[in-house]
C-alpha cells in the first residue's frame, strides 16, 4: 500500500534520501553477517505479563521463527495491503510480528495495552483492518476479551477480523501451535518480493488534542530514514546492546529502539512495563549499552541515594530521554557521576526527530533545553502562530514546521485533518512552540505546545476527550481536565468539575464512571477540584492555563 505522492517519491529517491531497502532486509544483512550473534532478549518478568517462558534467540533462531510467522500469516488469508491491528507487550513475538509483515507487505497497527473499549471501537471504525494480532493477558488484564467487545460494538461486527492470539483462547488461531507445525525455512512467497520501500509499513496512533484517534501511516523509506538519523545521532556502535523499555508502538522506541538495533547489527533487550528494579537488573545483567528513559526516572536515579547499590551502570555509554524538558543538573550529574552521556530528543509520530547530544554540544545547560535548527534528516522553520509569517529573529516564539524524508504524508482516512496539518508548501505544522535562542541562534529552545495535550509518562492524552465523556455525567454541570506537574511522570490529570445544585462529588466516583466508559487507566484523572465555573474565554475555549495554575 502506497500513500506517498510520486513527485515526492521521485525527490527523495533522487537525493538518494530514499531507497530500496526495507525494514526485514536491514535484519537479513546482519542474519547473513552474523548469524550466531545473540540478537534479542525477552523481558525478565515476561511469565507474570502473558504466562509465557522468556527467550533468548541468535539471529539465526530469530529468523527461523519470523519464518514460520510469515507462513502463518499467509496460510490464514493475510497478504500484501492488509492491515493488522496489533496488541501486544514488549515481548519477542512483537518483533516476530513486524519482521513477518514487513515481509508480506502486511501493514502493522499497533496499539497500547492499556486501550480498552473506548480507544478501541474508535480506531477499528477507522481502520477496518482485515486481521487482529494479539496478547491474550497482559498481567491480569484480558487483552483478547476486550478486543472482543471492541470489535463487537464497532461497525465490524458484521464482517469480523480474524483474531490471531499468542497463546489460547484465540478464536480463529493460536500462533505458537500454527508455528510449531510450520517449516522452519521454505521458498518465500512470491508477494514479498513485490513489497515496495515505498509501501507502508505502520500506521500509528495518535489522539491530538481533539480527542479524535489520527492513525499516522509511515512507509519503510520514513522509517528508515528516522532510524538511521537517530541511529547516527546517538553513536550507536557496532553490535551494541540496546534496552528498550518503551511500548515499541510510536516514534520512540520504532525509531529510535528498534531501527537502531537493525541498523547496528547487535542485541535488543525487551522491557514492559517500566520497572525500575528489573530495568536496573538487566542494565547490569545483560551489559547494556545505550537505552532511553523518561526525565523524571533519571532525576529519581540521581536524587535518592537508596538506589545506588542498585546501580551498575559501567556499561552504559549513552541514555536518550524527551517528552519533557530536562535539567541541566541531571545531564550534568550523570557526566559526572556515571561517565553517561544524556542525549536530549524532541520526536513526534508525525515525524518530528530534533536530537541534542554529544556531536551538538558538550555544554549540559544547552544540551537540556537547545536543539539544533540544522539537520540532514529535517528542513526546519518557525511560523508566528496567529498571523503566520516566517520567523527569523531571535526570542520570538512560533510553531515549528517540518519538511523532509521522515515526515509523515498524512492521516489515514482523514484529508480534512490533513489539509489542516500542513502548510501549501508542504510543511508539517508540529504544534508545537520553540524560539530561536538568543544566545545561540543555531539552535531552538523549546516552549510549550500550541495546544492542551497532556503527556502522562509519555502517553499522550486528549483533554476534549476526557471532557466530552465527564460531561454526560448526571451530577456535573460543566468541566473540563487539565495537567499538573509530576516529578515522576512528567504530568498527571485534574479534572475541574462544577457541579449541579446540591450535588456532590468524589474522585472515587468519577474514576469510577471513567471505568465504567472503559477509558484506558492512564487516562483516569488523579485529582479532582470543584469550582464555581470553567473558566472559558469570549469563544467559549476552555482556558487550561488557568486550570493548570491552580490545581
Amino acid at each position: 500500500m502506497m500513500l506517498t505522492d510520486s513527485s515526492r517519491v521521485e525527490q527523495y529517491h533522487a537525493s538518494g534520501e530514499w531507497g530500496t531497502r526495507k525494514l526485514h532486509d536491514l535484519f537479513d544483512e546482519t542474519l547473513g553477517q552474523h548469524p550466531e550473534r545473540e540478537a534479542l532478549v525477552d523481558p525478565a518478568d515476561k511469565m507474570a505479563l502473558t504466562g509465557a517462558q522468556p527467550q533468548r534467540l541468535t539471529y539465526q533462531a530469530l529468523a527461523e521463527n519470523v519464518e514460520r510467522l510469515t507462513q502463518v500469516l499467509s496460510q490464514c488469508g493475510l497478504g500484501k495491503d492488509d492491515i493488522v491491528l496489533v496488541q501486544m507487550p514488549n515481548i519477542v513475538e512483537l518483533i516476530y510480528t513486524y519482521l513477518a509483515a514487513s515481509r508480506l507487505g502486511v501493514v502493522i497497527s499497533p496499539v497500547p495495552v492499556q486501550y480498552q473499549e473506548n480507544e478501541l471501537t474508535a480506531i477499528l471504525d477507522i481502520l477496518q483492518p482485515a486481521g487482529v494480532i494479539i496478547s491474550p493477558k497482559c498481567k491480569q488484564a484480558s487483552l483478547l476479551n476486550r478486543m472482543r467487545n471492541s470489535l463487537a460494538q464497532s461497525s465490524m461486527a458484521q464482517k469480523m477480523p480474524r483474531i490471531l492470539a499468542w497463546g489460547d483462547g484465540a478464536s480463529d488461531c493460536n500462533l505458537y501451535h500454527a508455528m510449531q507445525e510450520a517449516p522452519g525455512s521454505c521458498e518465500r512467497d512470491q508477494n514479498q518480493a513485490l513489497v515496495s520501500a515505498d509501501d507502508l509499513l505502520t500506521i500509528c496512533w495518535t489522539s491530538g488534542t481533539e480527542g479524535i484517534p489520527k492513525g499516522v501511516p509511515r512507509s519503510h523509506n520514513q522509517w528508515l530514514a528516522i532510524g538511521k538519523a537517530t541511529y547516527l545521532g546517538n553513536q550507536i556502535q557496532d553490535n551494541e546492546t540496546l534496552l528498550n523499555p518503551f511500548p515499541l508502538i510510536n516514534m520512540a522506541s520504532i525509531g529510535g529502539m528498534f531501527l537502531s538495533w537493525l541498523y547496528s547489527g547487535g542485541k535488543l533487550v525487551l522491557h514492559h512495563p517500566l520497572d525500575l528494579p528489573v530495568f536496573l537488573q538487566q542494565i547490569a545483567s545483560e551489559k547494556v549499552n545505550y537505552t532511553l528513559a523518561p526525565p523524571a526516572l533519571l532525576n529519581t536515579l540521581l536524587k535518592e541515594e537508596k538506589l545506588r547499590p542498585l546501580i551498575d551502570f559501567s556499561s552504559i555509554r549513552a541514555i536518550g530521554s524527551g517528552s519533557a524538558p530536562l535539567d541541566e543538573w541531571m545531564v550534568e550529574g550523570f557526566k559526572r557521576l556515571f561517565d553517561i552521556e544524556i542525549v536530549n530528543h524532541f520526536g513526534s509520530n508525525e515525524g518530528v526527530s530534533l536530537l541534542c547530544g554529544p556531536n551538538e554540544t558538550n555544554s549540559a545547560a544547552k544540551r537540556a533545553r537547545l536543539f539544533p535548527r540544522a539537520s540532514d534528516l529535517l528542513e526546519t522553520r518557525l511560523a508566528d502562530n496567529q498571523v503566520g509569517h516566517i520567523i527569523t529573529g531571535t526570542d520570538e516564539p512560533g510553531e515549528l514546521q517540518i519538511k523532509g524524508p521522515g515526515v509523515f504524508d498524512g492521516y489515514y482516512k482523514a484529508p480534512q485533518q490533513t489539509a489542516l496539518a500542513f502548510t501549501e508548501d508542504g510543511f508539517f505544522k508540529t504544534g508545537d512552540l520553540f524560539k530561536i535562542a538568543p544566545n545561540d541562534p543555531q539552535f531552538y529552545t523549546f516552549i510549550g505546545r500550541c495546544k492542551d495535550l497532556i503527556i502522562r509518562g509519555g502517553m499522550n492524552i486528549a483533554p476534549a476527550e476526557l471532557d466530552n465523556l465527564l460531561s454526560a455525567h448526571e451530577r456535573i454541570l460543566d468541566v473540563a481536565v487539565a495537567a499538573y506537574p509530576c516529578e515522576i511522570m512528567g504530568e498527571r490529570i485534574a479534572a475541574f468539575v462544577a457541579l449541579k445544585n446540591g450535588q456532590q462529588l468524589t474522585l472515587a466516583e468519577l474514576t469510577q464512571y471513567l471505568k465504567s466508559c472503559h477509558v484506558a487507566s492512564f487516562k483516569l484523572p488523579e485529582k479532582l477540584v470543584v469550582v464555581s465555573e470553567i473558566p472559558r474565554n469570549p469563544l467559549g475555549k476552555v482556558m487550561r492555563y488557568k486550570l493548570s495554575a491552580i490545581s
